[in-house]
């Protein structure tokens, strides 16, 4: 992904206002990705329900397709992140041995893998969780479970890619046909809107496919085969089994919290099927997590800039035989970077919030949500800053190959935040949010203390353990 951060800081020497917000802009969007917007164009559409299209009983035909679609969405994510971080650290592999043909062939052999795994998941899934429901409705939940996942696996590609301004306008187009559908269909009710997303996704995923293919050759004499398996065989080394426990860990980790609030008999019903919903911690943790673009913004720009380049320079310097001193200076420089990225994080993130809070009174009254849930609001902020700043560390760890401590925790992430969630609705609606952001501090400020450990260490760790 450094070639996106090339074309980013290029932009960005123009010195001037609208420089600054093009790339910024870009980066808050090709790092949010699917999930932010499409939790921008569900509220985006609810709104017009409500407000717009006046549809018959619009807030519970657009709340059943809500915890719909969001259920596919966090099954989905869990479903692929086993696959994810081993397919980046496959492509990144090729990459570096300029062994580019391998990389669209391998996304179509994990693409094919990725729709027959969840067709055999989502089938049954779909019919014991709406046993209720028309099977059209179960079909198009299976639909919608396959393309998000086939989604998230053309996400990782997608920011390789130096056509980056074509790739916003993809994002850009399927959302856009999502909210077009949605108000097209209408009067269909939940079955028109989950249509909606599904062809929103299709489109995207389509179009995401057509840039990679247009982006990555197929066809070299060292390779014959247009549909290739190699990230799963031992050919090209390893299958990282640790990345793919962290990715999957990672992704139950941030839903695990929510899931717990659904099914909890104290503040979690039944909305469709056997889906539940929390109406108390939905809404404020869903609008929380729209305040991470910002945020975001700052960390993508960062890495895939400054950290990555000092990081490649380091490791260059390493294997050109460089004297001590400049290896030292070029650790420094990695080591300037993550603190510089962390500080700009906390900060720009920390400014933002203190706007939200100034103005949560009017954004509550605008979705018509009780005011009583403002405390809960202002602590998941506090929180989804702080999940900001424990991924950037493990995005960093990710960078280090330090595989281990990203695993550990990962795990630790899941077993604190679903044991801190479970006791704060134990202690009451006083306490709510609070399991999830005290999680995410303690794994927060060890994962810096870690993280600061292993950059002071890694000249030696490089020379003598390796």
């Amino acid at each position: 992904m450094a070639g996106i951060g090339f074309e980013l800081k290029q932009i960005l020497r123009e010195r001037t206002l609208t420089a600054v917000l093009k790339t910024f802009g870009y980066s808050a969007i090709l790092s949010s990705g699917p999930w932010v917007i499409s939790m921008i164009i569900i509220l985006g559409i609810g709104l017009a329900n409500i407000y717009l299209y006046h549809t018959q009983d619009p807030t519970q035909t657009m709340l059943k397709a809500s915890v719909t679609y969001v259920s596919a969405l966090a099954l989905s994510s869990v479903y692929t992140g086993f696959f994810q971080l081993p397919f980046t650290r496959f492509i990144a592999d090729r990459m570096y041995e300029k062994r580019h043909y391998l990389i669209l062939p391998n996304f179509l052999g994990i693409i094919i893998l990725t729709i027959i795994g969840g067709l055999i998941i989502s089938l049954p899934l779909a019919i014991f969780l709406f046993d209720t429901q028309s099977n059209f409705f179960v079909l198009l939940y299976v639909t919608l479970f396959i393309v998000l996942s086939c989604v998230w696996i053309a996400n990782i590609l997608a920011a390789s890619l130096k056509l980056y301004k074509q790739v916003i306008l993809f994002y850009l187009a399927g959302y856009a046909l999502i909210y077009l559908v949605a108000y097209l269909l209408r009067d269909f009710g939940i079955l028109g809107l989950l249509i909606a997303f599904i062809i929103g996704n299709s489109l995207l995923f389509i179009l995401l496919f057509l840039g990679i293919i247009y982006y990555y050759p197929s066809y070299n004499k060292a390779n014959n085969r247009f549909i290739r398996f190699d990230a799963f065989q031992n050919i090209y080394g390893k299958f990282y089994w640790k990345l793919g426990f962290s990715g999957m860990f990672y992704n139950i980790a941030i839903w695990i919290d929510k899931v717990i609030f659904w099914f909890s008999p104290i503040v979690g019903y039944i909305v469709i099927g056997k889906l539940h919903a929390s109406m108390v911690y939905d809404f404020p943790i869903f609008l929380a997590y729209l305040s991470i673009i910002p945020g975001m913004a700052i960390f993508f720009f960062r890495l895939e800039v400054d950290f990555a380049k000092s990081y490649e320079q380091f490791y260059r310097a390493i294997n050109k035989h460089s004297a001590l001193s400049q290896i030292k200076y070029h650790k420094q420089q990695m080591i300037n970077a993550v603190t510089r990225s962390i500080q700009e994080i906390l900060f720009v993130q920390g400014m933002f919030n203190i706007l939200l809070f100034l103005s949560a009174e009017t954004i509550f009254e605008l979705f018509s949500l009780p005011k009583l849930y403002l405390p809960l609001f202002y602590v998941d902020v506090i929180g989804v800053q702080l999940q900001l700043g424990f991924m950037s560390i493990l995005a960093y760890l990710y960078y280090l190959d330090k595989q281990k401590e990203a695993l550990l925790y990962t795990l630790a992430f899941v077993l604190l935040n679903a044991l801190l969630t479970w006791v704060s609705i134990q202690m009451g609606p006083y306490f709510y949010g609070y399991g999830y952001s005290v999680a995410l501090l303690i794994l927060f400020v060890s994962s810096i203390r870690t993280l600061n450990k292993i950059l002071q260490e890694l000249d030696y760790q490089t020379f003598m353990l390796q």
